[in-house]
């Protein structure tokens, strides 16, 4: 069954440290890691916001690279691939 957010919050915080941080993942131990333990830390939690704010470019009126649809790199009736600028591609 589905945690509601503040069930889900309340479950990551009891497995927090006291700043509200949760555990390195085991990944960052192994030999192949890209990362160093010493140093990482993971950011502490924020208790959830509800009802979640709209996320950027959710709504295709407010996102650039949406609003031209006939314009891109590739493109069929799902999927678009364009550039943004200083960024590189993106999917839509």
């Amino acid at each position: 069954m589905a945690l509601r957010p503040d069930e889900f919050y309340d479950h990551a915080l009891a497995a927090a440290d006291g700043e509200g941080r949760l555990p390195l993942a085991r990944m960052t131990g192994w030999d192949i890691s890209p990362f160093e333990p010493e140093g990482l830390r993971v950011p502490p939690l924020r208790p959830p916001v509800l009802p979640e704010p709209a996320r950027h470019g959710e709504d295709p009126s407010d996102c650039g690279a949406c609003r031209d649809r006939a314009d891109g790199i590739w493109f069929n009736d799902s999927w678009r691939l364009t550039r943004i600028t200083e960024v590189g591609v993106r999917w839509c």
